[in-house]
């Protein structure tokens, strides 16, 4: 096999993904990953030529990527929140648009001393282990319903150091004491069934469990949003992230279980996309009766 300089294996590779929504930057993540280099290395190397082992592994992730399967499952690494996570196929892989949702909690958490938060359906760990970087005082309870998934989450806090958060096998709130937290948050499934997005290639390759929320996507929310009450101290937050297009039943869901200072939070593209509301101090305040001195106020942005 004739070798290869890396300028023109990142030309060829390029092209050949060329179905990719960002087919430059899977091809140089890739062949950092084959090569066991950096950054720094690539751009001072491109006329280097390629050992034919490493190109050979470089050449069989590329194949890999064709078929869709999401580069963090390639390289078993996703960076969120400045941190490197390891990922595989038992988790979803992490996406930019929910460090929205960490923004909102840590704007929230600023109401609380040693806030108590609890995460619902962790996946690999990543809002937990966010959090827990931003708000030493805190401690984070995170759960989930997959053995795999808390493997995954295992892995990663011990990355990390991450003494502060404890994993929990729940079924969203089974198990769990009732009113101790301050702030509730998730990242729940919110992909309906019949969403023709879910016959992407990337997609096919995620776990459904961690997509899929009945025919509306809404089954996971719903089972949140009415019980969460009962695990919120007086005043504390719930913090959710969804679908741009289910902003409004969300926020019907939090006034019907009597949250207030419902609103949400826009991502990068100015959709709706992390919806909160707080559980109110006294009872008659969801009724339109605020107790005489009670001075809550939204979470400023």
């Amino acid at each position: 096999m004739q070798r290869v300089k890396v300028k023109e294996l990142l030309h060829w590779s390029s092209k050949s993904l060329a179905n990719s929504s960002s087919p430059d930057i899977d091809v140089w993540v890739l062949l950092k990953h084959a090569l066991r280099v950096d950054d720094a290395w690539l751009i001072s190397n491109g006329q280097t030529l390629i050992k034919d082992q490493d190109e050979m592994r470089f050449r069989e992730l590329i194949d890999s990527r064709k078929r869709g399967i999401p580069v963090a499952y390639l390289t078993n690494s996703r960076q969120f929140w400045s941190k490197d996570l390891y990922i595989d196929s038992r988790v979803l892989v992490p996406r930019p648009e929910t460090e929205i949702l960490v923004e909102a909690v840590l704007r929230c958490a600023r109401r609380f001393q040693s806030p108590a938060i609890l995460e619902l359906g962790t996946g690999s760990g990543a809002i937990a282990i966010a959090l827990s970087s931003e708000l030493p005082d805190a401690t984070v309870t995170a759960t989930d319903i997959s053995q795999d998934a808390l493997a995954v989450a295992g892995i990663n806090l011990e990355k990390h150091e991450c003494t502060s958060v404890n994993l929990k096998k729940a079924d969203w709130f089974s198990g769990l004491e009732s009113g101790r937290f301050d702030l509730i948050c998730s990242n729940p499934p919110y992909v309906a069934s019949g969403d023709p997005h879910l016959k992407t290639p990337e997609l096919q390759h995620e776990p459904e469990s961690a997509l899929i929320a009945g025919k509306d996507g809404l089954d996971a929310v719903r089972q949140i949003v009415s019980a969460a009450s009962g695990y919120l101290h007086p005043r504390g937050w719930l913090i959710l992230e969804h679908a741009y297009d289910q902003v409004m039943p969300i926020q019907a869901m939090m006034a019907n279980a009597r949250f207030v200072d419902i609103h949400s939070e826009k991502d990068l593209m100015g959709h709706d996309r992390v919806s909160l509301g707080r559980r109110p101090e006294w009872p008659d305040h969801a009724q339109g009766r605020r107790k005489p001195g009670n001075a809550d106020t939204p979470i400023p942005g």
